[in-house]
């Protein structure tokens, strides 16, 4: 039975009140430092450029064509059109993140979407297996055990770095082996999967995790840890100075396909876009499916 409404409201008054708010006065510069004060996704460093060309800039009044001159400019002095199409990204989430908070005007549209992206080439990643254990066992290392067990969750679920970092204790299920990460990049909620050595190393580093609080949180109370320097020192000290933190989706994703994962899968496991996957690893899975087609065709004659 349909619980009845306890108490009549103002439903038109409501949705004024929502409509009608005003937009928050922001510049450049407030906007980029209000976001990455409550973001942890490493894009503080590639916003600088912009806090330094547009800081006093309202962020509402910025227009696409001063953008896309400044992107411009950055090709003709050294940047490539990846690190430029980042920058761009980067400031893109910030203005995306302000519209989720509600705090630009009414209609607003981010500048960064008039913006055309320049092309660039695909990347591949390719480490060798070894390299990525050793990777896993030489981060149990660090001074701050619940570093060992970021990597960890980074080798075995491709996860983007936010989706980890920003778990609480309910979120993990050592038992079962997942971790829930109810917000991400698309926006929709998805499962994790690590491997049970992992979910050991969790209990041994955390004991009973507390169901409110960040696994990774960091100096100031309910923001996560930044572990930049912690991984600029792994990756050198086993020689892979050129790693980034990111492109151990690129190897989850092309593990994945050798493994004779499709294309459809692996993106539900990465919470990838098919469309870039198939891009950039459909080799891969064209592999697998020979291999596929060659095992039942040995099938057949036998």
């Amino acid at each position: 039975m349909r619980k009845p409404i306890e108490k009549r409201f103002d439903l038109a008054a409501a949705v004024r009140s929502v409509v009608e708010q005003p937009a928050t006065e922001l510049t450049v510069a407030e906007l980029v430092r209000a976001h990455s004060a409550v973001s942890c996704d490493g894009s503080d460093r590639r916003l600088r450029k912009w806090v330094d060309a547009f800081g006093t800039t309202s962020a509402w009044q910025l227009t696409s064509e001063r953008l896309q001159v400044a992107a411009q400019a950055m090709l003709e002095h050294g940047y490539s059109p990846a690190a430029v199409n980042r920058d761009l990204s980067s400031l893109g989430s910030a203005y995306k993140w302000a519209g989720a908070k509600r705090i630009c005007p009414r209609g607003f549209r981010s500048p960064t979407l008039g913006v055309p992206r320049f092309d660039e080439p695909i990347r591949r990643v390719h480490v060798d297996p070894a390299k990525v254990e050793a990777l896993r066992h030489a981060s149990l290392a660090h001074p701050d055990r619940r570093f060992g067990v970021f990597v960890a969750l980074l080798i075995d679920t491709g996860a983007r770095k936010s989706e980890i970092l920003e778990r609480r204790g309910r979120e993990v299920d050592c038992a079962r082996g997942e971790v829930l990460a109810p917000n991400t990049k698309n926006g929709t909620p998805r499962v994790l999967f690590f491997r049970p050595e992992t979910g050991q190393l969790i209990r041994r580093v955390f004991g009973k995790l507390a169901p409110d609080r960040l696994l990774f949180e960091g100096r100031e109370p309910g923001q996560p840890i930044c572990y930049r320097r912690a991984w600029d020192g792994l990756r050198l000290e086993v020689g892979l100075p050129e790693l980034h933190i990111h492109d151990l989706r690129h190897v989850k994703a092309a593990s994945l396909l050798r493994a004779g994962v499709t294309i459809g899968v692996a993106a539900q496991v990465l919470g990838h876009d098919p469309a870039v996957l198939s891009r950039r690893y459909g080799h891969l899975e064209t592999e697998a499916l020979r291999r596929a087609q060659e095992q039942a065709w040995r099938t057949m004659t036998n």
